[in-house]
């Protein structure tokens, strides 16, 4: 089998209340596009992003008053939501992982269609007691 090993980052994810306001802030400041949209109606997200030099930076807006990111921003404010590291292996690594003792959010991998993409996005996210108070999502991609 193996050996489960990170092979980038994948994204910075970014809470915030308005994306097309965070996109629109974003291309003035740096001319940046943000042309890749998408929600993620189960976890009521709503998300734009760009891809710089591989690594996607994300702005997430809640699509609903009682969604994560309007919980995160009701506690923290807008800000860093979470980091992603593209992983091989992802079960192998969240095993070690649990043997050492991180939580998990959920407890196993979600897979969805690759919205930027083709193929499927397996995903898990370590909970921030267990990684320096941020959250870290681990995910695998897998082509069609």
């Amino acid at each position: 089998m193996k050996e489960p090993t990170i092979e980038n980052i994948e994204e910075v994810a970014i809470a915030v209340k308005d994306v097309e306001k965070a996109a629109a802030l974003f291309k003035d400041l740096f001319g940046m596009k943000f042309e890749l949209g998408w929600e993620v109606p189960e976890e009521k997200i709503k998300v734009k992003s760009e891809r710089i030099a591989g690594t996607q930076l994300q702005f997430l807006e809640s699509t609903s008053p009682d969604g994560v990111i309007a919980k995160f921003i009701q506690s923290r404010g807008e800000g860093l939501n979470h980091i992603a590291f593209r992983v091989t292996n992802l079960k192998e690594m969240v095993s070690r992982l649990k043997g050492k003792g991180v939580r998990f959010i959920p407890e196993e991998p979600i897979e969805i269609e690759n919205p930027w993409g083709s193929g499927l996005v397996a995903y898990i996210l370590i909970h921030p007691k267990s990684a320096q108070g941020t959250m870290v999502e681990l995910m695998e991609i897998s082509e069609k």
